[in-house]
């Protein structure tokens, strides 16, 4: 069963957004968590997003995944002591998440925070029982799978580009300073 605890954010969570975070997980290779993570968009941007007042987003973070290199430098970026990485998971999945290397897997917005929160727990559900067939999703457009993603990996996607066929990929390898080998 998963549930969510609150990990982070303000205490008025739908004026100012908030994190939650699941129980430990493991798909039987590594530990993971699911983050969701609680916008408002009047407070984050000054505006309504389609007329939408809230975000939620459902993301998957693995601090054994994003290997130490990661987690050392979303530990400078977050103001967290190195000798940190010795203590709490959860502290690692808070690092890592709004540092960016996580893989998000679901996003929706609406003008009913607690109704968002509500459905994003219940596809928290579905990506546990799919969790492979979540990941080998592509998660952005030049082609970056949930697994490279919750390692922080986008190279292998540009390296890709690189050696495609496609010229439209091939110019994006080579913007990002990639040639093919």
């Amino acid at each position: 069963m998963i549930k969510f605890k609150f990990l982070t954010g303000d205490f008025n969570w739908r004026q100012y957004g908030a994190k939650w975070v699941s129980n430990k997980l493991n798909n039987s290779e590594f530990d993971y968590w699911f983050v969701l993570e609680l916008i408002n968009w009047e407070d984050a941007t000054g505006e309504l997003n389609n007329g939408r007042k809230y975000n939620v987003s459902l993301s998957v973070v693995s601090p054994g995944e994003a290997g130490k290199k990661n987690l050392k430098s979303a530990f400078e970026c977050c103001g967290i002591e190195e000798d940190a990485l010795k203590i709490n998971d959860l502290i690692k999945v808070e690092a890592l998440h709004s540092y960016g290397v996580h893989t998000q897997i679901w996003n929706k917005n609406g003008n009913n925070a607690k109704k968002l929160l509500k459905i994003g727990k219940e596809e928290s559900h579905r990506a546990n029982m799919l969790f492979g067939f979540y990941l080998d999703r592509n998660v952005n457009r030049i082609g970056t799978t949930g697994w490279e993603s919750l390692k922080g990996d986008v190279d292998s996607a540009l390296k890709r580009c690189a050696v495609a066929g496609n010229p439209e990929q091939k110019l994006v390898a080579k913007i990002s300073g990639y040639v093919a080998a």
